[in-house]
């Protein structure tokens, strides 16, 4: 789904004018972000939680010229899906 997908599906199912939906779904991307960079969890219903997740320093490899390099310690972001969502997927 794309970004415009989105504010369209979103649009409909809220009967909101194109440009209030995309400025809603503008806002709610800030506030997730900001959420998540704070050390927070952003839960998303019916579906599950994101969580921002630390990751260790660990050797890595170019593929190009398969010279070894070193990959710092960073965070990303997961996702832990609910009880029902992972039933729904079996």
């Amino acid at each position: 789904m794309t970004k415009a997908e989105l504010i369209k599906a979103f649009k409909e199912a809220t009967g909101l004018p194109g440009a209030q939906a995309e400025e809603y779904l503008n806002r709610l991307g800030d506030i997730m972000a900001a959420e998540l960079l704070g050390g927070g969890e952003v839960p998303l219903p019916h579906i599950g939680k994101l969580v921002l997740k630390a990751t260790a320093a660990r050797k890595g490899r170019n593929p190009k010229t398969g010279e070894p390099l070193d990959i710092p310690a960073g965070k990303k972001v997961g996702i832990t899906l609910s009880k029902d969502f992972k039933e729904s997927l079996k």
